[in-house]
């Protein structure tokens, strides 16, 4: 850890004096005659530790420092002086200054003052470190969450296409045919084309919406909460379809919410939501398979809850479930990211609530969005 110190004496004997010791306490010592040089340094420099003295010309150590706490308000300033009234002392204390030493200097004691300092300095240093890295790490486990939910969209839009794509082959294997045969009329030949071109089409939309989510940014903007809800649905409705899963939407039969929102993140909770109730349902040989969406406003909150009759989450489990890397399913099926990633975006990107219970039928996801955040 370097240490850069500012000196600011007026007097060239004391200047001198004490140049040595504080030359030995940090790697750079800049020095100063005055305030008004002390001041043009600091924003210079930008040293971490200030030695100044208090009475000086042209600008006193009290004006320097209550223009560079304007700068810094956390700047680490000792003050030397052959003064002791109090008005100096109360001055000194009202601006936060780190110490006050009496001339002639004590030059063991203002050595303990800085050590202490570079001490904090450190400690800062080490918390700013870990903080990084905590935030490096979050953002790893954010990656790693994305290229898993990658793979279930890939397997959405192979859902998606099943249908319409037998569709257009069989229509135009069936004109082919026909054509040979002679066997076909306009009417049916048209026909089959406005099959063909409807199911195109259908195709184009599907890729339209994956391609809109993916490449999404991350910006903060009013939209509509049932729009966002809507669009995750239509992502996972074919894999929920294909699973014998029935999506009841109730969502839409309240008025419009606007809420201020970062786009993306609410649909990603969602849609890990889905695929969550999906891969419990799919494991059960049950007729009656079922995902519920419901949305209301109440007082100063939006919630949205999402229940499924999977059977709920035994006791044992329902605490760890929004664990980092938590999982009950195999290895190569699951990260365990997926409900941790969505508790950490609902609460701390949008600043809500995420939580989970079971019900008679199942599982039951709570979303709870401030009122704050909605228009």
């Amino acid at each position: 850890m370097k240490i850069t110190i500012l000196y600011v004496e007026d007097e060239e004997e004391i200047r001198n004096n004490t140049k040595r010791p504080l030359e030995y306490l940090c790697d750079k010592l800049i020095l100063a005659q005055d305030g008004k040089e002390g001041l043009e340094l600091y924003k210079q420099y930008d040293p971490d530790i200030i030695v100044s003295d208090i009475k000086m010309p042209n600008m006193n150590g009290i004006d320097m420092t209550k223009a560079i706490k304007e700068i810094n308000p956390n700047q680490y300033i000792i003050f030397t002086t052959a003064h002791s009234e109090s008005s100096f002392f109360i001055e000194a204390i009202d601006m936060q200054v780190d110490g006050y030493i009496l001339k002639p200097i004590d030059y063991e004691l203002l050595e303990n003052k800085i050590e202490n300092i570079k001490e904090q300095i450190d400690i800062k240093l080490k918390n700013k470190q870990q903080e990084k890295e905590i935030q490096q790490q979050k953002l790893n486990i954010l990656e790693q969450s994305k290229n898993a939910q990658m793979g279930d969209i890939i397997g959405n839009i192979a859902h998606q296409w099943r249908q319409p794509l037998s569709v257009i082959s069989t229509a135009a294997t069936g004109i082919q045919i026909k054509k040979q045969l002679g066997m076909i009329s306009d009417d049916e030949e048209n026909s089959l084309l406005e099959s063909i071109d409807k199911n195109a089409q259908f195709l184009s939309k599907t890729i339209d919406i994956f391609r809109n989510y993916i490449k999404e940014k991350r910006e903060t903007k009013t939209v509509i909460l049932q729009t966002r809800v809507n669009l995750a649905i239509s992502i996972v409705e074919a894999s929920l379809k294909n699973n014998n899963i029935k999506i009841i939407n109730n969502i839409n039969k309240i008025d419009d919410i606007q809420i201020f929102i970062v786009v993306g993140e609410l649909t990603q909770v969602l849609i890990n939501i889905f695929n969550n109730a999906k891969d419990i349902l799919s494991e059960q040989n049950k007729k009656d398979k079922w995902i519920k969406i419901d949305l209301e406003r109440r007082e100063n909150k939006a919630i949205i809850t999402i229940e499924d009759n999977g059977g709920g989450i035994p006791d044992n489990l329902i605490s760890k479930i929004f664990d980092p890397y938590f999982t009950t399913k195999h290895q190569s099926q699951g990260t365990g990211l997926g409900l941790y990633i969505s508790k950490d975006i609902i609460e701390k990107h949008l600043h809500g609530k995420l939580s989970v219970k079971n019900s008679q039928n199942g599982a039951i996801f709570k979303i709870e969005l401030p009122l704050s955040s909605i228009k």
